[in-house]
């Protein structure tokens, strides 16, 4: 089971598969919610062009002190899960369509949209919001070790305070899908240049 786990072509047809299931019965467990529109709880909402400008450019910030930290730390800038994944997968388009557009997606829409609204009007408030989405998104990332989930969790507070304080879906969506993009790019430079 742990080898299928880094296979890249088994990653590759779960992510797809569990993203075109359970993206849909997110929106429907949204609908069924009363008095609520789902376009606006979920944050299907278009940021202003101020907006993607600052939020894409605190995201590059973010990345480039996250690979910094991580070379001071002594701790890969790729982890060896995203080499294994790679290297075995056997349609390298499938695994990138997977983890570059469909994880975004749905985990966007799960995370910072249902779950986020749902706890940011509790007692817990927005910062709870913001605090409990980010780690159980990142602890679900069981396939890195503490110091990768850890750097998760603080890219999900990132994408947290976004999602707040644009209320948009859209935004944190293609935030995740740059995300994944820059791991994917450093994981074929690594895989190609180290051998």
């Amino acid at each position: 089971m742990k080898s299928l786990s880094s296979d890249g072509f088994f990653l590759a047809v779960i992510t797809i598969v569990s993203g075109l299931i359970c993206t849909p019965l997110t929106l429907l467990f949204t609908k069924l919610r009363k008095n609520i529109s789902v376009k606006n709880y979920i944050g299907f909402r278009e940021p202003s062009k101020s907006e993607w400008l600052k939020w894409i450019s605190i995201l590059a910030a973010f990345l480039f002190l996250s690979d910094m930290v991580s070379l001071l730390l002594h701790q890969p800038i790729v982890h060896p899960f995203m080499v294994d994944a790679y290297k075995t997968a056997s349609f390298l388009p499938g695994l990138l369509f997977a983890i570059i557009i469909v994880a975004p997606i749905f985990e966007e829409i799960f995370f910072r949209g249902f779950l986020f609204q749902g706890i940011r009007y509790s007692r817990l408030s927005p910062i709870g919001a913001i605090g409990i989405t980010s780690l159980f998104w990142a602890v679900i990332h069981l396939q890195y070790d503490v110091y990768g989930i850890t750097t998760l969790f603080a890219l999900g507070l990132l994408f947290g305070i976004a999602r707040l304080k644009t209320d948009s879906i859209h935004l944190l969506m293609v935030m995740h899908s740059l995300v994944s993009l820059v791991a994917a790019m450093e994981t074929i430079l690594y895989v190609h240049f180290t051998g």
